[in-house]
């Protein structure tokens, strides 16, 4: 039984599947490309993971990853920048009717592959991005200034819970992506995370899932359409993660259950941890703190990656949020209904959402460039670092400040200044019943 149950876990993890799933979707390899990342994955390996008494070294040689280091990383990069290189890359073939082979030579370490379905790749490429950091600068702004904000302060709370952990599993257990070849990786900026539960499943398992069961309880609407919903886009992330060749099933599958697993576990908590934070005038304080302690704890990298930045924005926005929340109750801008729920679900004004969205998202990039620059350059400057130099956000005494208070100030303000200035000028939305 449980050597079956192995073997089945070592098929899922075979990257094969992973690499035949993008051929039928139409991702195709050069000739003569370069390896991105060659890990192995047997039974022997396997067991090196699971051993507790490892050294740091959880990899001996053989096993280590051989990386493509011709190319420059943008850290502050995303999915979005994978799709322009390919929309640079289709359209400098069709200006000058270069062949693959010229392309490839002439930018060595930008494409190893080529598309030959491009309806596929922008339909994978969108339902990525629904588990990026591109998803959540839209989700939370918009569900706050338009929708509910009660509801997406708690999303915010299970958000950081379970990508945190999910996070830390990930670079504890330091299971590696899928090998390449044969698989081809298109996210070049994930390549150096490692992939075992994938993160992305976890988000796209959680969050649709949290939204509908918290929906659920204060509007009226037919549940199973939510759920329905819900799966379709977890199932649309997940695929994605496949087509890019970040992820094999057995991450993908891990990663749903695990996050079902953690949202069973915290959904009952939700409501007493919001409540703390509406009627304690030091939870900013408490959050805060907790923010940077967890981040101190967050486990060590054998190898520099973007889990640890990505942890630490999470972790920036969420304590950001909810402490701006506590800030609007503790002075009177929040309301409790007239009425409880169940509540009618009505139409907002959709020009209204438009400016308050355009005038939000001003505000969230205006925060984000002046904070940013003002941390990165106190902190170079405490540590005598020279700020412009990109490897300097490598190191964790300065990384860890740049994402965090940059991202903690955003969250802040999505929930606090925007608000106040749309109440100022007028355009703000109905918060009678949708606060507390």
């Amino acid at each position: 039984m449980w050597n079956y149950l192995r073997s089945y876990v070592i098929w899922l993890h075979e990257p094969e599947h992973v690499a035949r799933f993008q051929q039928y979707f139409g991702i195709v390899p050069k000739i003569d490309r370069p390896p991105d990342v060659i890990p192995t994955l047997n039974e022997t390996n396997l067991n090196k993971n699971n051993n507790n008494n490892n050294t740091d070294n959880t990899f001996s040689n053989d096993d280590n990853v051989q990386r493509n280091t011709n190319g420059k990383n943008s850290y502050d990069s995303n999915v979005l920048d994978e799709c322009m290189n390919e929309i640079k890359h289709n359209a400098h073939q069709n200006k000058h009717g270069t062949t693959q082979n010229t392309y490839t030579k002439e930018h060595p370490s930008e494409l190893d592959y080529k598309i030959t379905s491009w309806f596929w790749y922008y339909f994978f490429q969108f339902g990525a991005a629904l588990g990026n950091e591109i998803f959540y600068i839209l989700f939370f702004p918009t569900w706050i200034w338009n929708v509910d904000g009660a509801v997406a302060r708690k999303i915010s709370i299970l958000w950081a819970f379970f990508m945190y952990i999910g996070q830390a599993t990930k670079d504890i257990l330091a299971i590696p992506r899928p090998a390449s070849p044969p698989v081809l990786k298109l996210e070049k900026r994930y390549v150096e995370e490692y992939g075992f539960p994938s993160t992305h499943a976890m988000f796209a398992a959680g969050i649709p899932l949290s939204l509908v069961l918290l929906s659920i309880q204060r509007y009226d609407f037919n549940l199973w359409l939510g759920l329905s919903c819900a799966a379709i886009v977890c199932v649309w992330v997940c695929l994605s993660r496949i087509y890019l060749g970040m992820h094999t099933f057995l991450d993908i599958i891990t990663g749903t259950l695990y996050a079902l697993l953690l949202v069973y576990i915290m959904f009952p908590y939700v409501d007493a941890i919001d409540n703390f934070q509406l009627n304690y005038s030091f939870s900013p304080i408490l959050n805060f703190c907790i923010g940077i302690i967890l981040i101190k704890c967050y486990p060590s990298l054998k190898q520099w990656s973007t889990a640890r930045s990505d942890t630490t924005v999470i972790l920036g926005s969420a304590f950001g949020l909810c402490s701006a929340t506590t800030a609007m109750h503790q002075i009177g801008l929040l309301q409790r209904p007239l009425t409880p729920p169940i509540y009618a679900i009505i139409a907002p004004n959709l020009g209204l959402c438009i400016v308050r969205t355009i005038i939000g998202m001003l505000f969230v990039y205006a925060t984000r460039q002046i904070v940013k620059t003002l941390v990165l350059r106190i902190t170079c400057a405490i540590y005598g670092l020279d700020w412009k130099n990109p490897e300097t956000k490598r190191l964790a005494k300065v990384e860890m400040p740049y994402y965090y208070l940059t991202y903690y100030a955003i969250g802040f303000n999505i929930s606090f200044i925007c608000p106040l200035f749309f109440r100022a000028i007028g355009i703000n939305r109905d918060y009678s019943y949708t606060e507390l």
